[in-house]
């Protein structure tokens, strides 16, 4: 399935404007920025680059955000839920656009040190509310500045062989005005589709990625994080349908 967001250079603008003319600093107000549930991340590197906060308004006008990362030319993944909203009752397919989508890169206290990117296009699931297609690439318009994405940030590696069993790092706003990291040994999750770590943030954490690997700083993305259970987070683990999802957003 295939959303377009902002594919208009009217609309980009009016995106920008929304959130940097106080969209932002509206949903900031919320934020912890003490008593933190996990540490912030402070080792800089890559991950303060790549990973940001998403911002979108919902059909019923009000705003949220949850959590991204880039990692592709012009690609930013994130959870499915974050740019669409169900309906009680109802099918997936049935559930309602968010718009005006923003990203904001390595956001931190109020700022956004590389700027900030619209939403051209959003490529997801139909049924986006099944185990293991809680997923969604967001295909970035270029800033103003002509650049894409990742000429700004880098990007993060991604693969989609997930395997439980080793470390994992997870990075997430959970409504915090930075950026949070906890790790733990993955497992299995809801037949193979789902990898389970050992560590909680909450709501606003959503789409932020779990990093394979024993150096947090260099880790490559292997799911995004779509809920918790009080003992543990889960995310979608990465594999032939996001490898898809993947290649078609990066071919434009």
């Amino acid at each position: 399935m295939v959303h377009d967001d902002a594919t208009a250079e009217s609309q980009r603008f009016a995106a920008e404007d929304h959130w940097t003319g106080g969209g932002i600093a509206a949903v900031a107000r919320n934020d912890a920025k003490e008593d933190l549930v996990q540490p912030a991340w402070t080792a800089g590197g890559s991950i303060a680059r790549t990973v940001g906060r998403l911002y979108a308004v919902g059909a019923d006008g009000n705003s949220g955000a949850c959590t991204a990362t880039v990692v592709g030319i012009r690609t930013v993944i994130t959870a499915a839920h974050c740019v669409r909203t169900s309906v009680e009752g109802a099918p997936a397919r049935a559930a309602t656009w968010d718009n005006g989508l923003y990203f904001v890169p390595g956001y931190q206290s109020g700022t956004g040190p590389h700027g900030g990117f619209t939403v051209r296009r959003v490529r997801m699931a139909e049924n986006w509310q099944k185990d293991g297609l809680d997923i969604a690439m967001l295909e970035m318009n270029p800033g103003r500045d002509g650049r894409n994405i990742s000429e700004v940030t880098g990007a993060q590696p991604i693969s989609f062989l997930a395997e439980p069993g080793g470390s994992a790092h997870f990075f997430g706003y959970p409504y915090t005005d930075r950026v949070l990291h906890c790790s733990g040994v993955t497992t299995w999750a809801s037949g193979k589709t789902l990898l389970r770590v050992p560590c909680l943030m909450g709501m606003g954490s959503s789409g932020g990625p779990y990093l394979s690997g024993d150096s947090a700083a260099e880790g490559t993305v292997v799911a995004v994080n779509i809920s918790g259970d009080g003992k543990a987070s889960y995310g979608t683990a990465l594999g032939a349908f996001a490898q898809r999802l993947y290649q078609q957003t990066e071919s434009g």
